[in-house]
């Protein structure tokens, strides 16, 4: 067992829904969540994990005062594809994106980015662990007071060396490339708000980044929009590589642009795959909410 800022405990079972947490304590758990067993993902048992996962959560769990968010929270993110974090409203998915990107740490439990222990890690090498990722927010979270070049630039600018003019070079391919090539000079309240986030996406990019992780890209979109955002992810992804984790709980964006599905409820993965076998699930809430049911675990409360 490892102190940090949490308590980590990374003893690899037989199969994911083995690693970490006490075995009775696991049991009651999964006495009392039925539906959010967590069925396995292909890759712990045929891989080592630091090889086929970009990251892991390993039996992590957070609670805010007496309410707990993550309640022995296990998932992979592969390496290289685009994976979709599904779940309902409420489930805890902005508190997992909280501690990839180390904003949070578990109270019990690990995050490893690319094999490092987020929570292990000191200051410095927690913000050099950041620039690893692009972040694209909800709104797209861009600066009111740049324009929309100065607001892409503004990573290069912190984080790089990198003199003005391959900045310039940079920042107009990006643009470009989300088709806003013309739209520098624009300020963040003259843009709709699927320029914002096409803004916010070419800022996720610009620094080259090894994982961009979306949150909630189609908040906000109306349903064409929505899919010409996740058209453009895809466009993207196949462009420039790297992981991508997609967290939203929007069905229609889970068909267009995940690769593979983790389906996140009250805060442990309930099953997890490839999005053929996802869609082939027999698991009853899995089912419900990928197929839009009325029956079902899932209600309104």
């Amino acid at each position: 067992m490892t102190t940090g800022r949490g308590l980590l405990h990374r003893e690899m079972g037989d199969d994911a829904g083995g690693i970490g947490a006490d075995a009775e304590t696991k049991a009651l758990l999964d006495a009392a969540h039925e539906y959010s067993l967590h069925e396995g993902q292909p890759g712990f048992k045929e891989k080592n994990p630091g090889d086929f996962w970009s990251i892991e959560c390993v039996d992590v769990y957070k609670s805010f005062g007496r309410k707990p968010i993550l309640n022995g929270l296990n998932v992979g993110i592969p390496e290289g594809m685009i994976t979709v974090i599904l779940g309902p409203s409420g489930t805890g998915k902005s508190v997992v994106i909280k501690h990839l990107i180390g904003l949070l740490f578990p109270d019990y439990g690990d995050i490893i980015v690319h094999g490092d222990s987020v929570p292990n890690l000191t200051t410095s090498q927690l913000l050099q662990m950041r620039q690893k990722f692009g972040i694209l927010f909800q709104d797209g979270a861009l600066f009111g007071s740049m324009n929309i070049f100065d607001n892409v630039a503004f990573p290069l600018r912190q984080n790089t060396d990198m003199p003005e003019d391959e900045i310039a070079e940079v920042v107009n391919q990006r643009l470009a490339e989300v088709g806003m090539g013309h739209a520098g000079v624009l300020m963040p309240n003259e843009l709709s708000g699927g320029m914002r986030k096409r803004a916010g996406f070419a800022r996720a990019l610009v620094t080259e980044p090894e994982i961009v992780i979306f949150d909630e890209p189609d908040s906000g979109l109306d349903p064409v929009r929505t899919a010409l955002l996740c058209e453009l992810i895809v466009k993207m992804h196949a462009q420039h590589g790297g992981t991508y984790v997609v967290v939203t709980h929007d069905i229609a964006s889970l068909h267009q642009i995940g690769q593979y599905i983790s389906v996140l409820w009250k805060g442990r993965i309930v099953q997890a795959g490839a999005r053929k076998d996802m869609f082939e699930s027999d698991n009853p809430f899995v089912r419900q909410f990928i197929n839009r049911r009325l029956e079902g675990p899932l209600g309104m409360d």
